[in-house]
């Protein structure tokens, strides 16, 4: 492998392990450099026992994790870390892409660095890990509001057993880590603009979308469904931070204006919500046949799925950045609702694109909901609705990030 690989990719997760939006973008990545003709391998991070870890192809291996400090940001056996820095040397990559900081260490990445000072090194960040304590939620720990700015003094207030300076400390470590990199990408301008606002504007910046995957990318778009303006859908997990509970809220109050109005709720079952929400138990029972759960599926599923709804409903109640969700909608052509903060914002261009709702708010999501339920109203939408960027849309992009490879 030494020398004949372009970009060693390096993530927090693989998709074998997990689904989430970073290690699915870092995957297709290399998906996307190899079917370009370049050499890419991906390198991920598990924390599973090695006995657990499934195959995986020729050019995808994991690294064990296990290792790392409690916060996942730094390694606590200087061996471990070590022995993960000489296998990234062993690729003999011109470029190492990190997607995430967290499960990878603010140490990895300055150790790279002193050993490959003439490697090109990027990063993605998917979320705010580097401002915020939280998870990179930017949302109170309190009371679960949503926070606009992070400070020493505020976040000490979220982690009452932390003083104002480890949160000065956290940033200047995170400043310095984040320093060391020649390319930054950001998947929406959101977050570029909040890193700015935090203090960190990289040497080189770039928007580049997360990328779709090819194999959805290349199925022909279909044409919006004219009965179905008044049946909504929600794909993912019932966490507090998706705006699930919101969402089934806001149906009970829409149907009272709307009685035809209905939901199909796809990555989850009816006792996920429940165990996840106990109040919500009275509520599913009154909504009834109004509420189908369609239970787990297959990301090559998810545009069969997502064209038996007329809409798509994004609720959720932090600042997410660039939920796949909005990307696969587009490409099936199914007009978006989506909370009108952060990325899906940015996103989902109200009156073109979708509708926005305001979040956390039960009852401006049913009007919306109600709205939306109009088939006039869905029909235009959904003709005027932007379609994903496609794989070539994201190597134009990526191109200037990752430099002109190796022949």
């Amino acid at each position: 492998m030494g020398g004949s690989v372009d970009v060693c990719v390096i993530a927090h997760a693989h998709p074998a392990l997990s689904r989430g939006g970073g290690e699915m973008a870092a995957w297709r990545e290399v998906r996307a450099l190899r079917a370009a003709g370049r050499t890419a391998v991906l390198i991920a991070a598990a924390e599973q026992p090695p006995a657990e870890w499934p195959a995986l192809p020729e050019g995808e291996s994991l690294y064990d994790a296990a290792a790392m400090e409690e916060d996942r940001l730094a390694w606590a056996e200087d061996p471990a870390r070590r022995a993960l820095l000489s296998r990234l040397l062993a690729t003999g990559a011109g470029v190492f892409h990190l997607h995430h900081l967290w499960r990878v260490g603010l140490d990895l990445v300055a150790a790279l660095r002193a050993a490959r000072p003439e490697a090109r090194l990027v990063l993605t960040l998917h979320e705010m890990l580097a401002i915020c304590a939280n998870h990179g939620q930017m949302v109170r720990t309190a009371d679960g509001a949503l926070c606009a700015a992070a400070a020493p003094e505020a976040c000490a207030a979220c982690f009452p057993g932390r003083a104002p300076a480890h949160f000065a400390l956290r940033r200047a470590a995170f400043l310095r880590a984040l320093s060391l990199f020649d390319a930054v990408v950001f998947p929406s301008d959101f977050l570029r603009r909040r890193y700015a606002e935090w203090g960190f504007v990289p040497r080189a910046g770039f928007v580049v979308e997360n990328p779709l995957d090819p194999a959805l990318a290349a199925r022909p778009r279909r044409p919006p469904a004219p009965d179905l303006a008044a049946r909504f859908a929600f794909f993912g997990q019932p966490t507090p931070f998706k705006g699930l509970d919101v969402l089934l809220s806001a149906l009970r109050l829409a149907r009272e204006e709307r009685p035809g109005i209905a939901l199909d709720v796809h990555g989850c079952g009816a006792e996920e919500v429940v165990g996840m929400f106990p109040a919500l138990a009275p509520l599913l029972s009154q909504l009834g046949g109004a509420v189908r759960f369609r239970g787990r599926y297959h990301p090559t599923e998810v545009l069969d799925r997502m064209a038996e709804a007329g809409w798509v409903v994004v609720p959720s109640v932090w600042w997410e950045n660039s939920p796949m969700v909005i990307l696969e909608a587009k490409r099936a052509g199914v007009p978006l609702i989506v909370s009108g903060i952060g990325g899906m914002a940015e996103k989902v261009r109200p009156g073109l694109d979708g509708l926005h709702a305001t979040p956390g708010s039960a009852r401006d999501l049913a009007r919306v909901l109600a709205e939306a339920a109009d088939p006039a109203l869905h029909a235009r939408i959904a003709r005027s609705l932007a379609d994903a960027p496609s794989p070539q849309d994201f190597l134009d992009a990526l191109g200037p990030v990752l430099g002109p490879g190796r022949g």
